[in-house]
This record gives C-alpha cells, structure tokens and sequence, in this order.
C-alpha cells in the first residue's frame, strides 16, 4: 500500500528561497497538498505518455489563430457558472485532467484531484501577499475565468481588481461572478498580439500574467512594450519558460520539448534582460518555482518595475 505524503511548508520555503508568514503557512495548512510517490513503472509510463504525445502531430499550437478555441472553452466555463454559481466552475478544465504532476523536476501523483490547482493557488498567494499588498489597483491580463482575482482579492481587499482577456466570454463571466458574490471585478478585452495602447493603467498598480503569455511565443514584445511605457509598480509574470529549466534532467528536458511541441512562450526572459541592460527596467524576482502539470515544468517566475515607476 502507498503511503501518503504532503508537500510541507518546510519544502516550500526551501524551494521558494523565503519564510513565510503567517498568513501564507494558514493557506498552505489549509490546502490539500497530499500526492503519492511513483514506483519505477508507473514514472516509466508517464514518460511514455509524454513522448508519446511529443510524436502526436494533432497536437495543436498556440498563436493568434487560436482565439476561437479559448472564447468557447471560457464560454464553457461561463454558462458552468451561470447555471451552478459555484466557485469550482470557474477553474479550467485542463487543470487534474492527469492525476500526475511535477515537483522538483520529477513527478509525483495526485492524492486529489486539485493537487496542481491547490499548488498553484499557494504560488499565488505568495507572489500577490509579495508584491500586490499595497498596490491601488492590479491587473491581470489573460484573466480567463477570473477565478485567479479572488486570490488577489483576499490579499488587499481595498484595492481596484481588472481582468483582461482576448476572449469577450472572459468579460461575460466577470460580470456574472460580480452579481454572485458581489464583487467589483473590471472587465475589458484585451489582445496580447494587438494590444489596446489607449488603455491605461491606474497610478501605483500591480500587473501579473498567470500562464496566458505562454500562448504568444515570440509575439509578446509589443505586450511588452506597452507595460514599459505604462509604468506600473511591480509586473509579475508566471509562465511556461524554458531558460529557467536544465536541460541536462530529463524531466525538465521533456519539459522544454513540450513548450516547442505547443509553440509556447520563446523569450521573454531574455527580452526582460535586454531592457534591464539599457536601463529601462529593473528585475526585482526571477527564479523557477519547481511545480507543474505533468507535460510541462510551466510555473516560473520573473518579476521587474520600470526603472521610472
């Protein structure tokens, strides 16, 4: 029989570099962080699994032509929502598709079927209680279902919440879930690859992306940009990024093949770089944070200010 273990707040101050408060430890010891070991064949077929969907050639690509798949996914979603008006609605339908997840460049299986979702949530948590707890506003562009801005939420209850998504069925379920729990969530349709520059930001703001710039590969520059010139506090991106993964584990490698199966995010780190180097912006976290779903190591971290915020 298979002994069931926890992620501790012990592991997760060691692998996020931090101590935690006391807010954060709540969080985690409410959170059901409960997985099992794999035994030598079971973490064989989940590598099998994996190539075997690295060789599939239906595998579909992310990109601009795929904004029709993800207004119907969060119009799903959205009538879910309309009709049950349950919180659990709101969550993506690809998180516990598979019962197995990554966690320190390995993998481990599920106890429940929230387990990457509720890691997730913790990795929120942290990085909203770090950066957003005195901002005025805060965004979250490719919000989805909106079901991220209650984290924020519960971090700084005073402060203005936005999503922004591509998808006119992401603003359709904000205003559903502010009539259902009374909330003040602002919508707005927001294209990564034509970005809306006559949208401006609210003065000492916190933006974040959660993700959702994994789907513009190398089209993220303008997005970019445009964050730059609007000067917020604190931009805070948790995406699917190769440069933080090593390429020499296997786990991670397949990883990296997975990002260039789904043409994923492609540079955005070293992009950031090149703008801290002529002086344009100032990067204030950058590091993995060793969690995933089973295809992919996609929960890394940078963050960085525009150097005249």
């Amino acid at each position: 029989m298979k002994i069931v273990k926890n992620i501790t707040i012990r592991e997760l101050e060691d692998v996020f570099k931090t101590k935690f408060s006391e807010f954060m430890k709540e969080k985690i010891s409410e959170a059901d962080l409960s997985y099992y070991e794999l035994d030598p064949e079971e973490r064989d077929g989940v590598i099998s699994m994996t190539i075997e969907t690295l060789l599939n050639p239906s595998v579909k690509r992310s990109g601009a032509h795929r904004i029709d798949d993800w207004v119907k996914g969060w119009g799903e979603n959205c009538d879910d929502f309309r009709i049950y008006g349950k919180y659990n609605a709101l969550i993506p339908k690809y998180f516990g598709k598979f019962p197995y997840v990554r966690w320190k460049q390995d993998f481990i299986k599920a106890a429940n079927p929230n387990l990457e979702y509720n890691m997730a949530r913790i990795l929120q948590y942290w990085l909203f209680e770090k950066h957003f707890l005195y901002a005025n506003s805060v965004y979250e562009f490719g919000c989805g279902t909106g079901h991220n801005l209650f984290r924020v939420h519960e971090v700084n209850g005073i402060c203005r919440i936005y999503g922004l998504d591509w998808a006119s069925s992401s603003q359709e379920t904000l205003k559903h879930i502010n009539k259902i729990y009374n909330k003040t969530f602002r919508g707005h349709k927001f294209d990564f690859f034509n970005p809306d520059k006559d949208f401006q930001l609210d003065r000492n703001s916190g933006v974040y992306t959660f993700a959702a710039l994994e789907q513009t590969s190398n089209k993220f520059h303008e997005f970019i940009d445009y964050l730059v010139e609007q000067r917020p506090s604190i931009c805070v991106h948790v995406e699917p990024m190769w440069e933080y993964l090593d390429s020499n584990n296997f786990v991670d490698y397949l990883s990296i093949k997975y990002f260039e199966k789904r043409n994923y995010l492609d540079g955005l780190k070293n992009y950031l770089l090149q703008l801290r180097d002529e002086g344009k912006i100032e990067i204030v976290q950058d590091q993995r944070s060793y969690m995933g779903s089973m295809f992919v190591d996609g929960y890394s971290i940078i963050a960085w200010r525009p150097t005249d915020a």
